[in-house]
């Protein structure tokens, strides 16, 4: 309200500030404050914004280019995860030291990477459904079968 008022009390005083560039002369050179600080809040409003729009732009730019956990949250969106799903896939990436999330949307042997893991046992259930989602049945299926034949493999063998 008060900003509000001070402005009315400027725009009454249009006549002077018409006349602002008249102090620049040497035959009626004197400093009016007034002027000076609307000078000066003006100064610092445009200076704000242009600040303000850059930082934002840039905040945009930086997301949306070459952004690992966007395209991670986008293929979540898109296969119309659970926020549970979601954090499931998230401990996962954490736990396999992904440099990329989202491979775990192409790459069903990262996906039996963690159902082997002793911490994920009870997920087992879970891990299907995702593998079914993302592979569909018969890929998913297949890639189980080959991970079974080669650590069925791997254990003969040692």
């Amino acid at each position: 309200m008060t900003i509000f008022w001070h402005f009315t009390l400027l725009a009454n005083k249009a006549d002077e500030f018409m006349a602002m560039g008249d102090h620049f002369r040497a035959d009626s050179a004197h400093v009016n404050i007034a002027h000076l600080l609307v000078l000066a809040l003006v100064v610092l409003s445009i200076a704000s914004m242009i600040w303000a729009l850059t930082r934002w732009q840039e905040h945009d730019f930086n997301w949306g280019v070459d952004n690992p956990q966007k395209l991670f949250l986008d293929l979540c969106k898109q296969h119309e995860l659970s926020t549970a799903e979601t954090n499931l896939l998230r401990r996962v990436c954490r736990e396999l030291q992904l440099a990329q999330p989202a491979s775990l949307f192409v790459d069903p042997g990262l996906l039996i990477s963690a159902m082997r893991l002793e911490k994920y046992r009870e997920s087992q259930a879970k891990f299907t459904d995702l593998g079914e989602n993302f592979f569909g049945y018969h890929l998913w299926r297949q890639a189980l079968a080959a991970d079974q034949n080669q650590h069925h493999e791997h254990s003969r063998t040692v």
